[in-house]
């Protein structure tokens, strides 16, 4: 037993003098980089794991119809979730990362607070479509007025552990959330094909297990110093990311308005592994903790622009392997979704543009405000008129054109900006 220990600290002491040799090298804290990526790593990889099979639930059990129909009440939930100031998690991290941990009760309560703007909002929507006939939606956005709040404000837990680099813990919370979850909804898909009662499950079951462990997480907190700073720069990163959170859900609310429900489920199934996919990518999540702690000068921009380069050797390939291996995954585990092949390639381009996800968390650890506001008004309503414009001609292509030119501007105007720092 004693020799096992000692063969284990040995290899683990060379794993770490491997690591510090690289450093001179690779121009980054590779310690922070595997420490940090491995918890990532692992987080996402459940996750994805757990979105994967609750789509395969989807996928064989639930008709295309039925999905879309979730899809789109779920896109006014995101919709509505604008409300919830999700932009104070994203100045938490930061907070946190300096020792303010105060802050988290505090933005838990104005997140709560300025979210029933969203749920009134719901409530309204929800009397239109009874009033039109649809009782459908008209109850499963009566749901969503009553979670709302709280679905859009518990999750900030995983914000707090990020700002304090326990990149474990955040892991450990948010797959529990999430596996919990599934474990609701999969046999609920299972046994009925009855939409209200599948989105109900839903919304109960991640509020009730985010509230759980984000109760967990208040209890750890160790001083009530407080960032009011951080509050009011959470608002105006919702401010500056409104355009954009009503372009992300605009997609499949334009496509459920204009194409109808089939369409959006087929659309659906192309863009959510995409999107999960690009969350295994943990540029942004590692980087924020790290750039928060100093000011960025000259020196550090250089670094910052070499790895910025380099990590297009990685996500470029990244990209091309999905779009090759798509059509064998879709005929094993979603062969009622072949039709979406082709638009999960194309979307596969927004892979390889991700290292501009480095830049843009460069520009919010500086605050840079006005360069922000640019990024996230422009580029959103660029996709907005875009989806308007080629919707009604292109159909499901008019979307995904859109989507990846205002991809390609934000990348675009992200460099500008950093540039001039």
């Amino acid at each position: 037993m004693y020799n096992r220990i000692m063969n284990f600290t040995n290899y683990k002491q060379k794993v770490i003098d491997s690591l510090r040799w690289s450093q001179k090298y690779t121009e980054t804290d590779m310690l922070y980089l595997a420490k940090g990526g491995f918890w990532w790593t692992v987080s996402r990889a459940g996750l994805f794991l757990i979105s994967f099979l609750t789509m395969i639930a989807f996928a064989h059990w639930l008709p295309k119809e039925g999905y879309g129909t979730y899809q789109f009440v779920l896109a006014g939930l995101g919709f509505f979730t604008i409300f919830t100031l999700s932009g104070i998690d994203i100045s938490l991290i930061k907070s946190t990362a300096q020792g303010k941990e105060g802050t988290l009760s505090l933005a838990v309560k104005e997140k709560i607070k300025f979210g029933t703007i969203g749920s009134l909002l719901s409530l309204i929507l929800a009397g239109w479509y009874f009033i039109q006939g649809n009782n459908l939606l008209g109850v499963s956005f009566i749901l969503v007025a009553l979670f709302l709040p709280f679905r859009g404000t518990f999750p900030i837990f995983a914000a707090f552990w990020n700002g304090k680099k326990r990149f474990d813990i955040q892991a450990k919370y948010q797959v529990i959330s999430a596996f919990l979850s599934a474990l609701l909804i999969i046999p609920v898909i299972y046994f009925t094909n009855n939409v209200i009662i599948i989105i109900a499950v839903f919304l109960f079951a991640h509020t009730l297990f985010d509230w759980i462990l984000y109760r967990k997480t208040e209890k750890q907190t160790i001083n009530k110093e407080q960032d009011l700073n951080a509050i009011l720069f959470g608002k105006h990163l919702t401010l500056m990311g409104g355009l954009k959170a009503i372009a992300d859900y605009l997609d499949k609310i334009a496509i459920w308005h204009f194409l109808g429900a089939i369409p959006l489920a087929i659309y659906s199934f192309a863009k959510l592994p995409i999107q999960k996919v690009r969350e295994l990518i943990p540029i942004a999540h590692l980087a924020l903790p790290k750039l928060g702690e100093n000011k960025i000068d000259e020196s550090r921009k250089k670094g910052i622009i070499s790895k910025f380069l380099r990590l297009f050797l990685i996500t470029v390939p990244v990209a091309a392997i999905l779009a090759l291996i798509a059509p064998l995954i879709y005929q094993l585990f979603f062969p009622q979704y072949l039709e979406s092949i082709v638009y999960f390639q194309a979307l596969s381009i927004i892979i390889a543009l991700s290292p501009f996800l480095l830049l843009e968390a460069s520009l919010v650890s500086e605050m840079k405000k006005r360069a922000l506001y640019a990024i996230n008004i422009v580029t959103p309503l660029l996709k907005i008129i875009l989806f308007l414009a080629l919707i009604p001609y292109l159909g499901i292509w008019g979307i995904i054109l859109a989507i990846l030119a205002s991809e390609l501007l934000k990348g675009i105007l992200s460099l500008y900006f950093f540039l001039r720092i």
